[in-house]
């Protein structure tokens, strides 16, 4: 299910974005037009540039990538959008979702789950995804919210707000699964460009890792589960959230 406007995907050449509202939830709808998730935002052109600032009104950019990441393709700088880089996995290792690591992995289902691991309980993780939805609730406004992909990162941000919204397993997975269709002509793109340059067994785990899998999810879920005995502990314990915040989020987003 894709919750946007159909000149939004024809339009718009930035890649795996879409708006994550406007889906029934336990007690109403998740707002629209509040909260995006994209792929990374580097070199926007000045249509696009428009189409951030003055059709969809942003007010701010959470990119999830690591610094590195950032010194090689930086997002476009923008006159009307804040900007803000929340590291999610700073401990260098092959569980980082960068192109990079995506390239280099021998063992690409094992670096998946590593990563997905290192989204629930890693402290970079956990402190990022903490500030990133503390600030939803202090300051409600649309935003847009990235990594490398706009795939597992960022997945998993829209996935936590879904669920904190109260939406159904079935709405958080197929938003999750939508990164597949929206990343084709993309996934396409890179995979030619490392055809050459790489063996054929990293090129067929290139094209594994640059798509998701329920697993993947499925993995991040089980492990709050078992580590913190539910979601509601693991916002309170692992997110160090406060007791009333789906309740503060639901007020400010649910409608």
């Amino acid at each position: 299910m894709i919750h946007l406007t159909v000149d939004y995907t024809k339009k718009t050449t930035i890649v795996n974005i879409r708006d994550i509202g406007g889906i029934p939830v336990t007690h109403g709808q998740l707002k629209e037009k509040t909260f995006f998730r994209s792929g990374e935002l580097c070199n926007i052109s000045p249509y696009d540039s428009s189409f951030l600032e003055d059709k969809l009104h942003l007010k701010k950019i959470y990119d999830f990538r690591r610094p590195e990441e950032i010194a090689n393709r930086p997002d476009s700088v923008f006159e009307k959008i804040a900007y803000e880089n929340i590291n999610l996995m700073s401990t260098a290792g092959q569980a980082n979702p960068s192109l990079k690591n995506m390239t280099i992995s021998d063992n690409i289902e094992s670096h998946m789950f590593d990563a997905y691991t290192e989204l629930v309980l890693g402290h970079s993780a956990q402190t990022g995804y903490h500030t990133f939805l503390m600030e939803l609730v202090k300051n409600p406004q649309p935003i847009i919210f990235h990594c490398f992909a706009g795939k597992d990162r960022t997945g998993f941000a829209a996935a936590l707000i879904l669920k904190i919204a109260g939406a159904t397993s079935d709405e958080i997975y197929r938003d999750y699964l939508q990164t597949n269709e929206d990343r084709k002509e993309a996934n396409k793109k890179i995979l030619n460009a490392f055809a050459n340059r790489l063996t054929p067994k990293k090129l067929a785990g290139l094209e594994v890792s640059l798509n998701v899998k329920s697993d993947y999810l499925e993995h991040a879920f089980d492990l709050i589960t078992q580590r913190f005995g539910g979601f509601d502990d693991y916002l309170l314990d692992g997110l160090n959230l406060p007791k009333d915040y789906v309740a503060a989020f639901q007020k400010s987003y649910v409608i």
